[in-house]
């Protein structure tokens, strides 16, 4: 299994940092997210990583470099990353021949987070939060009978359980060459100006998705100044409590 992460973004949203940075590199505590990722990674058993780069990507190999936390990392450049995110995935597409974990890379989370993905019995897999307030900006997961049917930003119906996702799914090294496929012809259809994530509809209707819930499990992205704020004060405190006892655990 490898890690897919995409960090080629601008951030245009949190303009404030991301002028001097990659967002991926804003620091929490003294380490960057994307270094919290790794580790994170590391401890739940995965060895491998692609990055996905391409604003200020040459800042993020300096910080990072080839081997972090016991992962080995290497980057594809996304030369067009001024465009939309699906031309990051897009050019990950050589990386589809495992099973992988596409992951943005502006999470912050506790590696249990990660392990309850990497674990899951459902070989195609999102992480789906049921507690989080959707108000039109999240990514919702609409899923019936244990599946995830669509995601959409803002998304709502009648569904057995909606929920927001965390930006992270697993696809089976089975299934990963039909996404790629998906992508092929939608970047060939000159869709590019889009999220990654419009891709995936096309991908549920083909293939079994199922979904783990983590309402009980701290965790955010970081958009904006405020979640950088929260982060700090109410989610990272959380999150090294658990993390400590997973590694007390694995001692």
């Amino acid at each position: 299994m490898k890690a897919i992460i995409l960090a080629a973004g601008i951030g245009k949203r949190f303009k404030e940092v991301t002028d001097q940075r990659p967002k991926c590199l804003i620091e929490i505590q003294g380490k960057t997210l994307l270094e919290r990722t790794l580790t994170a990674l590391g401890a739940a058993g995965v060895t491998e990583a692609v990055v996905v780069i391409g604003y200020r990507g040459e800042m993020i190999r300096q910080v990072i470099g080839s081997v972090r936390a016991g992962v080995q990392v290497h980057y594809v450049f996304n030369e067009r990353y001024e465009k939309g995110a699906i031309l990051s995935l897009w050019s990950a597409r050589e990386e589809f021949d495992d099973d992988i974990l596409i992951m943005d890379a502006d999470v912050l989370f506790p590696v249990v987070l990660i392990d309850r993905l990497v674990r899951s019995a459902h070989v195609n897999c999102f992480l789906l939060d049921a507690s989080a307030v959707n108000t039109g900006e999240e990514q919702m997961l609409l899923t019936r009978g244990g599946r995830v049917l669509n995601i959409v930003r803002g998304g709502s119906g009648d569904f057995d359980l909606i929920g927001e996702s965390v930006g992270f799914l697993k696809v089976s090294r089975t299934d990963a060459p039909l996404l790629r496929t998906i992508l092929d012809t939608l970047v060939g259809q000159g869709r590019d100006s889009i999220e990654h994530e419009e891709a995936f509809p096309i991908f549920l209707a083909q293939r079994e998705v199922g979904f783990e819930r983590v309402d009980d499990l701290p965790w955010t992205e970081i958009d904006f100044p405020a979640d950088l704020e929260r982060a700090e004060q109410e989610v990272l405190p959380r999150i090294v409590v658990l993390d400590e006892e997973v590694s007390g655990l694995r001692q």
